[in-house]
């Protein structure tokens, strides 16, 4: 029983991390100045998560106003990135599950 809570509160604290990093944000919630080449590499890679969360919240999956074509460059390679990221977390946790 021990083990099966501990997979369930893992679980539970890999979902609210991951909603907690698809929010975008938005023109008014920047204080540093506009998303650039990194900040699109991150958008890019939580993109994937964000799209769904979007069916449920009104956030935005793309940062407007936004550094230009590095913000675009790094968006697009984040999105490719995400991809595989996504396959190798999975890996990952089920080699996780299967070991414990």
């Amino acid at each position: 029983m021990n083990r099966n809570f501990g997979k369930i509160v893992l679980l539970g604290l890999t979902a609210l991390l991951l909603t907690g990093c698809t929010f975008a944000g938005d023109s008014s919630a920047l204080t540093a100045g506009t998303p650039g080449f990194l900040m699109g590499i991150w958008h890019g890679i939580v993109a994937p998560y964000t799209l769904i969360v979007r069916f449920f919240l009104d956030i935005k999956m793309y940062a407007v106003p936004n550094g230009g074509l590095g913000y675009d460059v790094g968006f697009l390679l984040g999105i490719i990135g995400a991809i595989p990221l996504g396959w190798l977390a999975t890996l990952i946790s089920i080699a996780f599950f299967l070991l414990a």
